[in-house]
């Protein structure tokens, strides 16, 4: 934490101006232009005339009626930085007189003076004429997401079908964190869990080595992870050797599953010793992975591995300005 206090200074100082506005208009009598800035403020004024002639005068005004900068009989440019007094309303005029046509760009940025007041709203929503007083509000307000991945994963028995004697299907369940955004699996049998994993884990260095990972903004630590987070890689599947069918189901359609019913999954695949999918959905809740064994001697353990991609709002809290109403 000492750290972080003793080069907050440096950062804030090497922080690039905010951008406000950037605004053309054909410059006719008197033009305003209305925006909201906090106390310690440098603004960065651009204005240019596009046809390169001179501009009669531009002011600010600290509102309602204070004068706080102006400048006559400008080139065709002005490039100034002002330092706002005070938090409040701020009022940008043109002024222009004749019957020459002339066509105005202005641009403006801020730099705050701290880190309370970098996220500022400079924008004003209402009438002043209406309502000219204000008053300073804080809101929260969404400022951007937390990408992460979580991890589950589990193992289970599938009994053998035995010559009938014990009934060949199981479940393992399984509940999404909150604000998953997609998810992936993997779904195998006995030793081809590990023969997949050291594949895919060679498919993911080689990943790692062509920088494709890099634009995730996340760094997965597995292939599975990488597929879920959206990565074009060819993770292995298989239906050779011991295998399973599997449907993703709620409890009541596993139920139906377990007694050869009829019944809905959101997933179903049939003769599977590996499979590998990503899901866009269902994105919340607990669901079952239904297995059934058409082995008729030996019991078979499945392994089930998911990696869901989360994204967790993130809240930060930003300064406006609200008309006073009586």
């Amino acid at each position: 934490m000492r750290h972080l206090l003793f080069l907050l200074p440096t950062i804030l100082s090497a922080q690039s101006p905010i951008f406000v506005a950037d605004q053309t208009f054909r410059m006719d009598g008197k033009s305003e232009y209305v925006y909201a800035f906090a106390e310690g403020d440098e603004v960065q004024l651009y204005v240019q005339e596009l046809n390169g002639k001179k501009i009669k005068s531009i002011e600010l005004w600290q509102h309602p009626d204070h004068l706080f900068f102006r400048a006559y009989e400008l080139d065709s440019t002005l490039q100034k930085n002002i330092t706002i007094p005070q938090t409040g309303i701020y009022l940008l005029r043109f002024n222009e007189v004749g019957i020459n046509k002339k066509i105005c760009r202005f641009t403006l940025h801020r730099k705050p003076a701290s880190a309370e007041t970098t996220r500022f709203n400079t924008h004003i929503a209402w009438n002043l004429q209406e309502y000219p007083a204000f008053r300073i509000t804080k809101k929260s307000v969404e400022a951007g997401v937390k990408t992460e991945l979580q991890s589950i994963s589990g193992q289970v028995t599938v009994s053998a079908r035995k010559f009938y004697t014990t009934k060949p299907v199981n479940a393992w369940q399984f509940t999404l964190p909150p604000n998953t955004r997609q998810w992936a699996y993997r779904i195998s049998v006995g030793q081809s869990t590990q023969e997949a994993r050291q594949r895919d884990a060679q498919k993911l260095t080689q990943a790692l080595q062509m920088g494709s990972v890099k634009l995730m903004g996340v760094e997965p630590t597995t292939a599975l992870a990488a597929f879920a987070l959206g990565l074009a890689i060819d993770l292995t599947v298989s239906s050779s050797g011991e295998d399973v069918e599997y449907a993703i189901t709620d409890w009541d359609n596993w139920q139906k599953f377990s007694k050869g019913a009829p019944y809905q999954a959101h997933m179903q695949q049939t003769n599977i010793t590996v499979d590998v999918q990503r899901r866009y959905a269902p994105l919340a809740g607990t669901y079952w992975f239904a297995l059934r064994s058409n082995n008729w001697v030996d019991d078979i353990n499945v392994s089930i591995e998911i990696e869901a991609v989360t994204e967790t709002p993130l809240f930060e809290t930003e300064i406006v300005l609200e008309p006073a109403r009586s």
